[in-house]
């Protein structure tokens, strides 16, 4: 302090003159219409400058932390596919009639019962009906109206959406269920209550249909407990995916699909 003040004294002619002047400058401006007019235009032109130079700025970091969450995200689609081309026979042939579409969500609602998206792909991508849609974190949901450029998706977190589901550590399987509530975690129901569970284990697609492979995370067991009378236990499952930040999803197309649903479809006259 004593030092500043040291400066100041030893240097208060030069400050007073700085301050005379400044005090000058503003007078000029503020009671002279030309110079007032080229003062405001200078300094729109500095201040618009300085606004341009951050919103730069902050577009580059912007862009930075995208990329970033991009190669994540590739990264994390890279290990879904890795999964189906270990030197295991089954698994390469899963491989080999699943392909994976990236898509852009563009339209998101997940705040009502009947939640859905809408993705920047459609017809002309060969996207169809009932095709499985993920994301680097997990399942999302099936694939129900389909335009040219367009698809909307029904989402895991809708209620009248069911996915085929499996506990991974035991192999037993259910259904996912949405109560309508959390966007955070579903239901797995039809998993009977002698099955030893525990908090955290972790819930997969069961493969059971041409929707979705198996072993596409969907979550893991938060809590779970059982009625007296019932026979299977009432499960909740939180989810990988956050559909409150979902932005880039995978569609799966299985190449076999067709001819499994009219095998299926046979089978289902027949009876």
């Amino acid at each position: 302090m004593r030092a500043l003040l040291r400066f100041f004294i030893r240097q208060h002619n030069i400050i007073l003159f700085l301050s005379l002047e400044f005090l000058c400058i503003l007078l000029t401006i503020r009671y002279n219409d030309y110079q007032h007019n080229i003062s405001f235009n200078f300094f729109k032109e500095f201040t618009g400058s300085i606004h341009q130079l951050v919103f730069s700025v902050t577009k580059y970091i912007g862009t930075v932390e995208e990329n970033v969450k991009l190669a994540e995200e590739n990264a994390k689609l890279r290990t879904i596919i890795n999964q189906y081309t270990i030197n295991d026979t089954v698994r390469i042939k899963k491989d080999n009639i699943n392909d994976f579409i990236p898509a852009k969500v563009v339209y998101a609602n997940i705040n009502t019962a009947n939640n859905y998206l809408v993705i920047d792909k459609g017809s002309k991508d060969s996207i169809l009906p009932d095709m499985g849609v993920i994301s680097p974190n997990g399942v999302v949901g099936i694939v129900k109206d389909v335009s040219e450029n367009f698809a909307t998706v029904l989402p895991i977190i809708n209620v009248n959406a069911h996915v085929s589901a499996r506990i991974k550590t035991n192999d037993y399987f259910g259904t996912t269920i949405w109560d309508g509530k959390n966007s955070t975690q579903i239901n797995l129901a039809d998993i009977p209550y002698h099955v030893k569970l525990k908090i955290g284990d972790t819930v997969i697609t069961s493969g059971f249909s041409t929707i979705f492979p198996e072993g596409i995370e969907i979550g893991t067991i938060s809590s779970f407990d059982y009625n007296e009378g019932n026979d299977f236990y009432n499960i909740v499952v939180k989810l990988f995916t956050d559909f409150r930040k979902i932005k880039y999803v995978y569609i799966v197309r299985n190449k076999h699909s067709l001819e499994f649903k009219t095998l299926e479809q046979r089978l289902k006259n027949e009876q």
